[in-house]
């Protein structure tokens, strides 16, 4: 299968939210725009520490975790807004160190109703938010 890339517009979620109801503009939402590796093995996206810093998304402590190292801790950060394409999902983030590339998990690609094409590697829309 070959890997998956995607163009990615994270929001800060309060921010967001703010600018849903009207007491911010778009333009004053703090954002990154990020090529990600898309990681069908990965529940929530996960950003480097200096993409966390620039969104403001305050720490929301280690959690037990298994990760492609094995059993240990993340650190999660609040919720962010991920917007790929003209589609969008709300998921807390994993901390990475600092330098490394952009994840897009599970999460976020069903809440937005994306599959991976596994001869492609490209997204293919479906039907968001199944039940």
């Amino acid at each position: 299968m070959r890997h998956a890339h995607v163009k990615a517009i994270f929001y800060n979620g309060v921010d967001y939210v703010q600018y849903l109801e009207g007491k911010l503009k778009l333009n004053e939402v703090k954002k990154a725009e990020v090529e990600a590796l898309v990681d069908t093995g990965a529940t929530f996206p996960a950003l480097p520490e200096e993409i966390i810093a620039e969104l403001g998304l305050p720490s929301l402590g280690e959690h037990p975790a298994e990760t492609a190292e094995g059993a240990g801790k993340v650190e999660l950060v609040a919720n962010a807004i991920i917007k790929i394409e003209d589609r969008i999902a709300q998921s807390p983030v994993i901390k990475r160190p600092r330098g490394t590339t952009p994840l897009i998990g599970v999460v976020a690609l069903e809440q937005m109703g994306y599959k991976v094409d596994p001869t492609t590697g490209r997204l293919i829309k479906g039907l968001p938010l199944m039940l």
